[in-house]
């Protein structure tokens, strides 16, 4: 169900809660378009206006960017507070197995609370029916199932509102909603393709692909199925043929096959999926997740645009993305967001006093351990993830004893990166979570891996970094003609006026760098008329 996809709503379970009384308050089931049983006429949604676009009221749902973005296909921009459930069950326990409102509420309330959902599912069954087709049942079986849906969504937000109170991270919540409505505003602005580059970048990849698959028939003698793993390991003699196998082989064809894969991944991953979910103005809406990781970064899909080839790859994905008529892409990425939250974590002068000079600080760390700078680079980004000797020997495919001489080295210039670790790990132990700069928390629990604890402080603070960078930002751009449009790690999209574009990349590096830490945070911005082509902007 996608409501971007042309499907639409069939009915409307609303409760409205009794806020002052014992009981849970009156339910109610508004079908509209069920195809068979009496239905209720469109026009009714109408009375729902003067609710849903009441600005002094609350809405509270269960995964809210669904409820929302169906109802703006209805022609109902909600303008209540929105407040999500499943944010607030993210936020109480990021480790839960699934986030689904029938899972936490049989496990938290009891099962009896969702017993409808089961009757629902034998009564589809019986149907032979999906549950994306319940508009295939009359308005009286769908009813229950409907209402159970808004009376475990108000337990549930009185359950969790009570959690996080315990934990005292309720403040959170709030804020984490408002990020949702930024979210929500680049998810339904979508980012603009170009459909006929795409097509043409597909049909080339498909020659390529082609060629390739020749030339290894040529070489092997006889044709076979390069996604056959039983054919892949007699031809290559070998048992593995993952990436990192086949860059290590000798066979001919071993190079040939990963640049094989390459090209139909570009084919099947990208520039099919493009066309696939563009909409009819060539907008593609990914869906972006606020509860699909631990650290609280987004995840991303359909299509997962965090994963596309950087820059100018020679599958030219990112060449795709375009500004509309009369824009520009505006670009802005944190510099070493990473390194300068472990600088104020660790209050180490070494890295302190090389972020606030504004020096390079790979320059700098090579300079004082007489490494290359390409070799001190990687060992800065590796200890933020905590990589012993074994991990680092792997990465840099060097001995082990010369990887635990570079990182003694390393930990005696920064002894303050060892403390840390050990710290963050005993408290992870000890209390069961670490939190974040804003409050925000990191559970474990007992199978753990307490080891990661520094790492995911780091990760889990910029993390935080991004929530509340892109939260000002939505409500800063609220009313004009600039739009924010994607999220991918570190990195802000913009579509920006021509006209305006100094204008807003001073607004985004201020609001981007406006953090109080003891490292300075900096932005580095880049415009374009594509994300690929997308350079320097000095601001």
């Amino acid at each position: 169900m996608n409501p971007f996809e042309d499907d639409h709503v069939i009915g409307i379970a609303i409760l409205v809660p009794d806020l002052e009384g014992g009981s849970l308050g009156n339910d109610y089931y508004i079908p509209i378009r069920h195809k068979v049983g009496k239905n209720l006429p469109i026009s009714a949604l109408k009375d729902l206006y003067p609710v849903l676009e009441d600005p002094e009221r609350a809405m509270i749902g269960y995964n809210v960017k669904f409820d929302a973005q169906f109802t703006l296909t209805e022609g109902i921009k909600l303008r209540n507070s929105l407040v999500d459930v499943m944010l607030a069950a993210h936020l109480a326990n990021e480790n839960e197995l699934g986030f689904t409102l029938k899972r936490l509420t049989a496990k938290y309330i009891g099962p009896e609370a969702v017993e409808a959902d089961k009757q629902l599912a034998v009564l589809l069954k019986e149907r032979k029916l999906g549950k994306g087709e319940m508009d295939q049942l009359p308005p009286e079986d769908v009813e229950p199932y409907a209402t159970m849906d808004v009376r475990i969504t108000w337990r549930m937000a009185q359950f969790y509102q009570g959690w996080l109170e315990e934990q005292g991270i309720a403040h959170l919540w709030p804020e984490i909603n408002e990020y949702l409505q930024a979210i929500m505003n680049m998810e339904n602005r979508g980012v603009l393709i170009d459909p006929d580059k795409c097509r043409e970048f597909m049909e080339q990849a498909a020659e390529h692909r082609k060629q390739l698959y020749q030339d290894m028939v040529e070489q092997v003698g006889h044709e076979f199925n390069p996604n056959s793993v039983p054919q892949l390991r007699k031809i290559l003699g070998q048992k593995h043929t993952d990436k990192k196998a086949l860059a290590k082989s000798k066979h001919p064809i071993a190079k040939k096959l990963l640049q094989y894969r390459g090209w139909a991944r570009a084919i099947n991953t990208y520039y099919s999926k493009f066309l696939e979910l563009a909409d009819k103005n060539n907008r593609i809406h990914p869906s972006l997740l606020l509860h699909g990781t631990i650290s609280g970064r987004l995840a991303c899909r359909k299509p997962n645009l965090q994963g596309l080839p950087k820059g100018k790859s020679q599958y030219k994905v990112r060449d795709l993305i375009i500004a509309p008529e009369g824009y520009k892409i505006v670009a802005f990425d944190w510099s070493q967001a990473e390194l300068r939250l472990l600088a104020h974590y660790t209050q180490e002068p070494f890295l302190l006093n090389a972020f606030q000079n504004g020096e390079n600080i790979h320059t700098q760390t090579a300079n004082e351990l007489d490494l290359p700078r390409d070799l001190a680079k990687r060992i800065n980004f590796s200890v933020v993830y905590g990589i012993g000797a074994r991990g680092l020997s792997h990465d840099l495919e060097i001995p082990e004893k010369e990887a635990a001489e570079y990182l003694n080295k390393y930990h005696r210039l920064i002894p303050g990166i060892r403390k840390l670790y050990k710290s963050a790990e005993r408290m992870a132990k000890t209390k069961g979570h670490i939190p974040m700069w804003t409050g925000r928390l990191r559970h474990y629990r007992p199978q753990d891996e307490f080891y990661k604890a520094m790492s995911n402080l780091i990760q889990g603070g910029v993390a935080e970094m991004m929530r509340v960078a892109t939260t000002r930002l939505g409500k800063r751009l609220e009313g004009s003609r600039a739009h924010m449009v994607l999220q991918v790690h570190d990195e802000l999209l913009f579509e920006v006026p021509e006209d305006e574009v100094m204008y807003w990349a001073k607004e985004i590096k201020r609001i981007m760098e406006d953090f109080d830490f003891r490292a300075p945070i900096t932005v580095e911005g880049k415009v374009g008329d594509t994300w690929a082509d997308a350079e320097d902007l000095e601001v």
